[in-house]
């Protein structure tokens, strides 16, 4: 695997951007097949540069880290597979893991083309994350998992669930969690397409029925699966911070195509998607279209709209400032105020473009499809309200900074004290 030490301040920044370029121009050819490209970036330590040393990564700080990545789009070369593996379970694994555990996972999302998916939520547990009654039960060398999940996107296609279930009933709620790798493709995993107003099946259901999960693939102790859950939390909402992603495709690549070719490849599929163009731009010719450049109330909502954005880019900075030092190994989560300020403005900042934008429109926001001005708009102004739930509801980020950050006193409740099995709810264990 991939060696490295880090240094401090510039010259560590300016040791890795050179370094980094050195790489690029020596390795980077947009002929050579993505398995082959993938293979030669990754066990660099160059694809996930802020990564321990021992896990194909380089130990670099964030600041050194984003130049090296700096100098990979400026070679323009394909970036390493980025999705929920790299971006959350990466962290908890450096953090949770045995070495055996890391050493594999690590592998398999990176040089394996395996991919993962959450499978927290549940139908009863709403946002009680800790309230989840999917079960869990030791069969010698097994578990053996019964329950539901919810919002799980991509469950019909990947290879692995990161599975939170309840192993323990007679202990309080929190403490009787644990954390599995559970393999998707298996007797006793059911997976239902939920339909959304978009059109849509983005998300889906989960069911288990006598599912199967080695020993071996248990995340950190066996009922101490809340800690694993909270460095995930931390880190998910992190993820709404652009630099925690390393710029590659989500899911599955085509190791055979050349390098160059998967680029298009991807740029083909976002310039397609609904927001491809990026929705800033799709509003600002609604906004020109319907001939609203000089209406006093529409330039001040743009004028809010911008500056929430540059607010958002300087809290962003700070993150990255928080993470200087100390906070230079990548399984040190980010500061709790600005993550999950940062999810709150991002939910907010949806909701404005989404109500100025129909606003705008007038009558015609009511239209679909083909028929609407700006069909991109439409789908967007739809799968708005999946922001303010996806990674966290706004109302559990407000909680977290009002217990957490300000130091409020949390609602007086029973569940730290009593078994987990002797609380009131819509379903109950046998």
């Amino acid at each position: 695997m991939a060696t490295g030490g880090t240094a401090s301040g510039h010259d560590e920044v300016e040791g890795a951007r050179a370094e980094a370029r050195r790489f690029y121009e020596t390795e980077w050819d947009p002929g050579r097949t993505v398995a082959s490209w993938y293979d030669a970036l990754i066990r660099s330590g160059w694809g996930y540069p802020a990564w321990p040393t021992a896990w194909f990564g380089r130990g670099l700080s964030p600041r050194a880290a984003r130049a090296a990545r700096e100098e990979r789009r400026a070679a323009g070369a394909l970036g390493p597979p980025s999705g929920i593996g790299p971006t959350l379970l990466a962290p908890m694994l450096f953090a949770h893991g045995t070495d055996e555990q890391t050493g594999r996972f690590i592998e398999a999302m990176t040089l394996g083309n395996q991919t993962f998916a959450q499978m927290l939520s549940e139908p009863d547990a709403g946002s009680d994350l800790a309230g989840v009654r999917t079960r869990a039960e030791q069969d010698g060398d097994e578990w053996v998992i019964t329950g539901a999940k919810i919002w799980t996107s991509n469950a019909g296609s990947v290879d692995y669930g990161m599975l939170l279930a309840r192993t323990n009933w007679d202990v309080p709620k929190h403490a009787g969690l644990t954390f599995f790798l559970i393999r998707r493709d298996q007797p006793g995993v059911e997976v239902r397409p939920l339909r959304q107003m978009t059109g849509d099946a983005k998300f889906n259901q989960v069911f288990f029925d006598g599912a199967r999960v080695p020993a071996a693939d248990v995340l950190g102790e066996v009922d101490g699966g809340w800690a694993v859950t909270r460095t995930f939390l931390a880190h998910e909402k992190n993820s709404y911070n652009p630099d925690a992603h390393e710029g590659g495709p989500f899911g599955k690549v085509i190791g055979d195509m050349a390098a160059g070719a998967f680029i298009d490849h991807l740029k083909r599929q976002a310039a397609t998607s609904a927001q491809g163009r990026g929705i800033g731009s799709v509003l600002s010719d609604l906004v020109a279209e319907f001939g609203r450049n000089g209406d006093p109330l529409v330039r001040q909502a743009l004028a809010r709209l911008h500056t929430t954005r540059q607010t958002m880019n300087v809290t962003n900075q700070r993150v990255r400032a928080s993470r200087k030092g100390a906070a230079a190994s990548p399984s040190t989560p980010a500061a709790g105020v600005e993550a999950a300020g940062s999810k709150l403005t991002v939910s907010a900042l949806t909701r404005a473009q989404r109500d100025l934008g129909l606003a705008v429109q007038g009558p015609y926001g009511m239209l679909t499809d083909d028929d609407a001005p700006a069909s991109a708009f439409q789908y967007f102004a739809l799968s708005t309200p999946a922001l303010s739930i996806a990674g966290g509801t706004d109302e559990i980020q407000r909680n977290h900074l009002g217990e957490r950050v300000l130091g409020l006193p949390s609602e007086p409740s029973p569940e730290r004290t009593t078994p987990f099995k002797d609380l009131p709810a819509s379903t109950h264990p046998k």
